[in-house]
């Protein structure tokens, strides 16, 4: 993604996390162990993961088609 963002989106709740896509690689299975383990420290994302178990659908989106979306968590690190 040129944008340098990315967005995880939980299909069906419509609840999205944002961060940066930099080491995504690097990052991203230990980000999977913290949701796994309940420790992630943003709780709206650690209630949601927490909540659906094994019925999570989520996607990946550009910060092209996020921007201005107050309800997602961490938008707030697009500026």
């Amino acid at each position: 993604m040129a944008s340098g963002i990315y967005a995880i989106a939980n299909i069906g709740r419509f609840k999205l996390y944002v961060s940066d896509v930099n080491h995504i690689k690097k990052i991203w299975p230990p980000m999977l162990e913290v949701l796994n383990s309940g420790q992630h420290p943003d709780l709206g994302l650690q209630q949601e993961w927490q909540q659906l178990a094994q019925q999570r659908y989520f996607t990946f989106h550009t910060q092209n088609e996020i921007a201005g979306n107050r309800e997602i968590i961490g938008i707030e690190r697009l500026k």
